[in-house]
């Protein structure tokens, strides 16, 4: 009988997914309004502000992968897993249960970060491994050299035409994972400690080096024991042999189609004209400017870089103004540019008219004809304006008619009004900025402007 419950609940989910789509789906688990990604923070660092960022309005927070990992401080050690068993390395099973307790107790939901796809390279040379050291393992739960147990079987090809070597051979020198029924029992005892600890949602780290159907087992076990409520994603970066589809079936994936799309606008050569960026059709995914996978300052594997890290903070911004997606924002960054957090902000009171039924409408307005300057409205409720450029943008007049902005604007960081109406020819400008007597619009080098409808009554002009 619980199999043909199973196999029925299966089959409901599938069917849910063809009638409703991605977006309603997503629903279903609470989408993120922003994610805080605490990139290798301690548990306790993080609760002495994680009420802060409730403020600057994130759903959620991020946290590193908890479990026993490959000794040291370096954060890739976090990725080598030891011991599911073990909550160690930052943090205390008890410190993350008070982070847990005190996000919750100011609305914010925390992902956990979970390795499945390998083990710790414990120095036992780049093409071998002692199988034996990891607690609750044997040899049986690796991909190996049978013949020679411990030795690396195979490199993988991410461009050979199918994804034999991405599921099977060591990513470097990463231990590869068999998922065997003990391993599998092993990793579902972690996540089950986590949901029992109060986590609300996991991201799968190489996502894509682990079968589907593996991955789908581990998501129907996550709902089944959150009863529908832990918002998941997987790690899936494309490449020749996999494509978004291999996985976003399953749940949201991240969306580096969109960085690199993103990447070519927002680096000094390029032109925002370009713009909207190329991303995954499924409005769940998981966007960034800039990530720990692609910051050659953090990772000297980074996955196309920026030459200069500062260029991709307006990526950030846009990311943040966008209508799809769940934006993830990494932690230095929102301490370090100042209009991030502000778009956080934005996004939340975007997202909160939408839900009340206004216009939200993302659209990409061509009414400033430059390479460094963009202007993306959402509906008639806001806007976002971005300067790449090296210099103040600064144009006395401009004619907004082709958009669906009108009425007085707050601009959420600065604080300044602006107003948008109908001049003497019957077109639509920008009448007021900042003060009465002056129209157009000026930005300063190198930022970012969010900009939220405000009633009638309550413009100063």
């Amino acid at each position: 009988m619980v199999m043909h419950i199973k196999k029925f609940a299966v089959i409901f989910v599938a069917l849910f997914f063809t009638v409703f789509g991605f977006s309603d789906l997503a629903k279903a688990a609470e989408q993120p309004t922003a994610i805080f990604h605490a990139f290798n923070q301690q548990y306790q660092d993080i609760e002495s502000f994680v009420c802060i960022l409730a403020d600057q309005g994130y759903s959620h927070i991020q946290i590193s992968p908890a479990q026993q990992s490959n000794p040291g401080e370096e954060w890739w050690r976090r990725y080598q897993p030891f011991d599911y068993s073990v909550i160690e390395g930052l943090g205390s099973e008890d410190d993350l249960r008070n982070l847990i307790n005190t996000a919750h107790s100011c609305n914010v939901k925390v992902i956990g970060d979970v390795v499945f796809n390998h083990m710790a390279d414990l120095d036992g040379g780049p093409n071998f491994e002692d199988l034996s050291k990891y607690p609750g393992l044997t040899v049986a739960d690796f991909h190996t050299v049978p013949s020679n147990p411990g030795q690396k079987p195979c490199d993988i090809n991410y461009s050979d035409g199918n994804r034999d070597s991405e599921l099977n051979c060591w990513l470097g020198t990463l231990p590869d994972l068999e998922h065997t029924e003990n391993v599998k029992a092993i990793q579902k005892a972690h996540l089950k400690k986590l949901l029992d600890l109060g986590i609300d949602g996991f991201r799968f780290d190489a996502a894509k080096h682990m079968p589907r159907e593996v991955v789908q087992e581990y998501i129907n076990y996550i709902n089944e024991q959150s009863a529908g409520e832990s918002w998941n994603y997987l790690e899936v970066i494309t490449d020749a042999d996999t494509t978004p589809e291999d996985y976003n079936d399953i749940a949201a994936i991240t969306d580096f189609i969109l960085y690199g799309s993103m990447k070519n606008a927002y680096v000094p050569s390029g032109d925002l004209r370009s713009l909207p960026a190329t991303a995954i059709n499924d409005p769940r995914s998981v966007t960034f400017g800039i990530n720990h996978d692609t910051i050659r300052e953090v990772n000297n594997l980074a996955i196309d870089p920026y030459e200069n890290t500062a260029d991709s903070y307006l990526a950030s911004a846009y990311v943040l103004a966008r209508e799809d997606g769940t934006p993830l924002i990494f932690n230095q960054h929102n301490l370090d540019v100042p209009y991030l957090p502000y778009g956080v902000k934005f996004r939340k009171i975007i997202e909160q008219r939408g839900q009340e039924g206004r216009n939200v409408q993302e659209n990409i307005l061509r009414v400033i004809d430059s390479s460094t300057i963009s202007m993306m409205e959402r509906g008639g409720e806001g806007f976002l304006l971005e300067n790449k450029g090296t210099n103040t943008f600064d144009i006395p007049v401009l004619d907004l008619t082709p958009s669906n902005l009108q009425g007085c604007y707050r601009e959420l960081r600065y604080d300044f009004q602006v107003s948008i109406g109908q001049g003497g020819d019957g077109r639509k400008y920008v009448t007021a900025w900042g003060r009465p007597d002056r129209g157009g619009v000026n930005i300063g080098s190198r930022n970012a402007l969010y900009f939220i409808r405000q009633s009638e009554d309550s413009c100063s002009f």
